[in-house]
């Protein structure tokens, strides 16, 4: 039997100076506006971000979480800025009463009473973007907090015409968000309905004055208008009214960890990863296992290579569940974890055909928002910001327009485990920002949105671009799988042969069909640097795009 079958792929021109890659074309258009006026990657990340949660407020928020890399390329220095959220200090490790089953929620925990810890107030991290995304401009961009901030408050203040990426998002969540009247105010037509997109007639325009309002205030103010003024104060009144956690202590005692990116290297390049309770621990386990292997081993195209890729993520999710939490309060074997030596041994045990069974894996939904920044200077940003689950906790702080994340979904609801809630202690988080270089110089920057599958997608998208020496554009297009152990979810476009020979590997195939409202296996973006300039790769099925100069 013949079939129909969609094939989609992007085309982004070079640039020869700098250049841009998110999640959607309006901001990367923000960014790359900001560097034809002469602001570096840092100055364009941080306009781009905040751009953003206006852009796509179901992926990301100011009151969101975040993990960025910063490049300065005269400097030869490389950096981690670790702004995710913090449990509140009332939290604890039975602030969630576990009923049993498993959750429908983004990361499959043991389901909790009420759901608590996935939506509504109490389901709500101390948030941390506000305070990373204002460090990073003040200690390494160029511009003003103010004119960084000005495109996004333009765009909250005088709205947009709603896309079908927009619409699609509030109508996926339409129930979810008429269950909290500020939100559905905030963000529905009308309070009440979706907004319609373009089609034959224009489409309707997405305005957002109490935020436009929120960010005008933080221009002035800076990020104390957040944590210990006007917007802080709302934030933990709302908290108070409606059996909250975060109280004014929490916001005061925020802290964004500055610290030096995790360094590796996969082949001929240097990494550089997010450290500690990231992604990127785990994605450099994956990375480390495969470079085990011949090159010509581990791509995509073959089952053989599919069947080590498999057996690489399953090994890293392993360690990543049985091991790893906040560093400043789990001990974990960081090293061991991140060690050729380790490798080896995991390599041992892939050739003698040792499953690593944990978990099934989580079918992603929509939740997070990624930028990849590369300026004239070749200093290098690789920034992800999230509200954790799509639309985040639901719940929109009366009369700012801020919507309030879901962070406390990272934390496992279980007592004793090493990422159960803590006062004050940070969760686990997915982001994976990575930046490449070769012999010193920069070679690339990319991340992805998608929950727990970021951690897979981006050494495959590594791997793709070292060892196929793909194009930015391939690489990040490329069929990919993902699993936590035991199921494999894998993309249906590596063909039925191939679906079939990873069976007979012993693996429990799911075939997964990919379209643009699917998100089973993240959605990366990057940037490499090539002898004739600047070449983006932007995933196919989103609306993700690149802009530059």
């Amino acid at each position: 039997m013949i079939r129909s079958r969609l094939v989609v792929t992007k085309q982004t021109p070079l640039a020869a100076h700098g250049m841009v890659a998110a999640e959607h074309p309006r901001g990367a258009a923000v960014g790359a506006a900001i560097l034809a006026r002469g602001g570096n990657a840092v100055d364009a990340a941080v306009a781009t971000a905040f751009a953003m949660t206006v852009i796509e407020p179901f992926m990301s928020t100011i009151a969101g979480s975040g993990t960025m890399l910063v490049h300065l390329a005269k400097r030869g220095e490389t950096v981690s800025l670790n702004f995710n959220g913090v449990a509140p200090l009332a939290a604890h490790e039975t602030t969630y009463r576990v009923v049993g089953g498993v959750s429908d929620g983004l990361f499959g925990w043991p389901r909790t009473e009420g759901a608590a810890n996935e939506y509504g107030h109490r389901a709500v991290a101390v948030p941390g973007s506000v305070a990373g995304l204002a460090l990073a401009l003040e200690r390494y961009g160029t511009m003003a907090l103010r004119d960084v901030l000005a495109p996004a408050i333009a765009l909250a203040r005088d709205g947009f015409e709603t896309d079908w990426y927009l619409a699609q998002n509030e109508a996926k969540f339409l129930q979810e968000l008429l269950a909290f009247p500020a939100t559905a105010k905030n963000y529905l037509r009308d309070g009440c309905w979706v907004h319609r997109p373009a089609g034959m007639l224009p489409g309707d325009r997405s305005i957002y004055p109490d935020l436009a309002r929120s960010l005008e205030l933080i221009a002035r103010e800076g990020p104390d208008a957040f944590y210990r003024g006007a917007l802080g104060q709302a934030l933990v009144d709302d908290m108070a009214a409606s059996g909250g956690l975060i109280r004014r202590e929490d916001l005061a005692a925020y802290r964004v960890i500055v610290e030096p990116a995790l360094r590796a290297r996969y082949r001929d390049v240097e990494l550089a990863l997010s450290p500690g309770p990231t992604g990127g621990v785990t994605a450099l386990e994956i990375l480390n296992i495969l470079g085990e292997f011949p090159s010509a081993k581990v791509g995509w195209q073959t089952v053989d290579g599919l069947h080590l890729r498999a057996s690489a993520v399953a090994r890293a999710f392993r360690d990543r569940f049985e091991h790893l939490g906040d560093p400043a309060v789990v001990k974990a074997p960081w090293e061991r974890l991140t060690s050729r030596e380790y490798a080896r041994a995991v390599a041992a045990e892939v050739r003698r055909g040792k499953p690593a069974r944990t978990r099934p894996p989580r079918a992603s939904d929509e939740c997070t928002t990624h930028l990849s920044v590369i300026d004239k200077q070749r200093n290098m940003v690789a920034l992800t910001n999230t509200a954790v689950s799509l639309w985040g906790s639901r719940v929109v702080v009366p009369g700012t327009g801020i919507l309030l994340n879901n962070g406390m979904i990272w934390f496992d609801p279980e007592p004793g485990k090493p990422n159960s809630v803590g006062p004050g202690k940070r969760g686990l988080v997915n982001m994976v920002p990575a930046l490449g270089f070769r012999r010193g110089a920069p070679a690339f920057s990319v991340g992805a949105p998608g929950g727990r599958a970021i951690i897979s997608a981006i050494p495959q998208v590594i791997s793709n671009l070292v060892d196929g020496r793909a194009t930015a554009q391939a690489a990040v297009e490329a069929p990919r799988l993902h699993t936590e152990g035991g199921e494999v979810l894998v993309s249906t476009r590596v063909g039925d042969q191939a679906l079939a020979g990873l069976a007979r590997r012993g693996h429990e195939v799911v075939p997964k069909e990919e379209s643009y409202s699917t998100l089973n296996f993240a959605r990366p973006v990057a940037i490499r640097v090539t002898a004739k300039g600047l070449e983006a790769g932007c995933e196919q099925y989103s609306a993700a795009a690149a802009a530059g100069h």
